[in-house]
């Protein structure tokens, strides 16, 4: 098994591997095999806003293009470098998560 690397933030973040995550919070899917919702689509901008009203907010993702051309899921509504959002079954327990996305 790939050894993760973890990404450095200056903010203090609970760090996981994909695997970690994707075992731990559910990512839900959007289609089949594929749990990625398109940060420019009003029909899942839609999709999104509508869950968040009757979940919360930690249950919402951001996949970002990170410093080095690294891919990370980082906890919450993403603005910059953001690539896709994601929704997870399972609520984080805190605001501050960051995953190193494997692909």
């Amino acid at each position: 098994m790939k050894k993760t690397k973890y990404i450095r933030k200056e903010k203090d973040y609970h760090l996981l591997s994909f695997e970690e995550w994707e075992k731990k919070y559910k990512p839900i899917e959007k289609s089949k095999d594929w749990i990625f919702f398109d940060t420019h689509s009003e029909e899942d901008l839609k999709f999104l806003k509508e869950f968040q009203k009757k979940n919360s907010i930690l249950n919402c993702w951001t996949l970002v293009d990170g410093d080095g051309n690294e891919l990370y899921i980082d906890s919450g509504w993403r603005r910059i470098n953001r690539m896709e959002y994601i929704i997870t079954e399972i609520p984080r327990e805190s605001e501050d998560i960051l995953v190193q996305a494997e692909y």
